[in-house]
């Protein structure tokens, strides 16, 4: 048996007890032990350029430290995932958002990104680049809410309309959750705007 880490590389709990949640039903169909934890000296969330740069040591500790046979950086910023891998040569190390790219490639010619604010487009747009997968972004659009924000129940109505802007303006085919925080919207979303809705916590199912 593995033991697989999902690293919430920010100091909340609530967001932290989401992912665990979004991952129940692969908990259900695998005998590997996956653990979710978070940084109790990190952000509360990473919003910035400033948290991404202080998160990036942490991670890179606690997964080395961790004793995992693979991690999973479950924050769309992917904080410190190619130092880590440098680090933890020939354990896999998977970020949240390099993987939900190529996910949405094998869905849809072009993916939209729904973000939290104007810097993680900004981030995400250099990390999208430098994969080269520029020409295959529809669009990237924020909701203007912090990831505590992102995680409440009556964030999704803005995070509907988002979707239907991504959907309908930019002509994406896929939609990218850029935030674990919002995972648990991610079936409600997909139903109500009739296009896969990808959260890297929980795998697609088809939209009906």
């Amino acid at each position: 048996m593995s033991r697989i880490l999902v690293l919430n590389p920010n100091s909340c709990e609530a967001i932290t007890a989401s992912i665990s949640a979004c991952l129940a039903p692969q908990r259900r169909l695998t005998r590997h032990e996956i653990l979710c934890t978070d940084l109790p000296d990190a952000p509360a969330g990473i919003e910035s350029d400033a948290d991404v740069a202080r998160v990036v040591p942490m991670v890179q500790t606690r997964a080395a430290t961790a004793g995992a046979d693979a991690i999973v950086i479950a924050c769309f910023s992917d904080p410190g995932v190619p130092r880590t891998r440098a680090a933890l040569p020939g354990r896999p190390v998977i970020g949240i958002a390099e993987a939900a790219y190529y996910a949405a490639l094998q869905l849809g010619q072009r993916f939209g990104v729904i973000s939290l604010g104007p810097s993680s487009i900004a981030r995400h747009a250099a990390w999208i680049e430098d994969l080269g997968l520029l020409s295959r972004l529809a669009g990237d659009r924020e909701i203007s809410m912090t990831v505590a924000e992102g995680n409440r129940p009556e964030s999704l109505q803005k995070i509907r309309a988002t979707a239907e802007a991504l959907r309908d303006r930019d002509c994406a085919e896929v939609i990218i959750l850029g935030c674990a925080g919002m995972g648990l919207h991610r079936a409600a979303l997909q139903a109500a705007i009739g296009l896969p809705v990808i959260d890297r916590c929980r795998p697609p199912s088809p939209p009906r």
